[in-house]
């Protein structure tokens, strides 16, 4: 079951985010951070963390946007750009809820990411104490050294994307470059946002834009496979 939660921040500001803790009656589990795509927080985002439940991690989807506002979406995107800004202090915040709740190991925390939130998922992996990082599509800085202190990392595209499927092959050179664990893999049948249930305007304009963006359920199956077995490696 996923609830709406509110999170602090700052002591002046706090943001929405998503919580999924696991029916099980053993913790402490291991948690994981998830990070929304630029369409916000939203009903997949619901159901990526209902599956991290589902396979015994508490999750917990911070709400970048602080409810869309559309000064909010810019200056995420912005921050993004620069590895720095509000963003980043609402995932610390995020990871830092995680921590400090009684049923998660503190010591056992992955992020996870959705387009620009895999993007974000990256550079937030090299910047705090992830024990595993997993972005899915996400965009990937010129510069290794952006990735510095990066953890094991599985990050999964779709080959028809013509615009991000060549950051995956960057990314392969950073982390080879790095000397970091990795997975990062190239599904032929898909595009961008294949693990997204897209739906009105965006479901038409995405299967023909550039990314090739749509629904792919048997490479989203695979690719929870791949990530739920390298989150159990590095995590428990």
């Amino acid at each position: 079951m996923v609830e709406s939660i509110s999170i602090g921040v700052t002591p002046e500001r706090s943001h929405p985010a998503f919580l999924a803790v696991p029916d099980q009656a053993d913790p402490p589990f291991a948690g994981v951070v998830v990070i929304h795509d630029i369409s916000g927080l939203g009903a997949d985002i619901r159901r990526h963390c209902e599956r991290f439940s589902k396979a015994g991690y508490v999750a917990i989807a911070p709400d970048l946007y602080r409810g869309g506002e559309v000064a909010c979406v810019v200056q995420t995107l912005k921050a993004i750009q620069t590895g720095r800004g509000h963003p980043f202090v609402v995932i610390e915040a995020a990871r830092r809820a995680l921590a400090e709740r009684e049923d998660v190991d503190g010591d056992r925390i992955g992020v996870a990411g959705f387009c620009m939130g895999g993007g974000f998922a990256l550079i937030a992996a090299a910047d705090h104490a992830y024990g595993v990082a997993g972005p899915f599509y996400g965009g990937v800085p010129r510069r290794a050294s952006r990735l510095g202190g990066i953890c094991p990392t599985i990050a999964q595209y779709g080959k028809k994307d013509l615009i991000f499927r060549s950051h995956a092959e960057r990314l392969s050179r950073h982390l080879e470059e790095l000397g970091v664990e990795h997975e990062v893999i190239l599904y032929e049948e898909a595009g961008h946002s294949f693990m997204n249930q897209l739906v009105g305007p965006s479901k038409l304009v995405g299967r023909y834009s550039p990314i090739r963006a749509f629904y792919e359920p048997n490479t989203e199956e695979k690719a929870w496979a791949k990530l739920l077995e390298f989150f159990s490696r590095h995590l428990g």
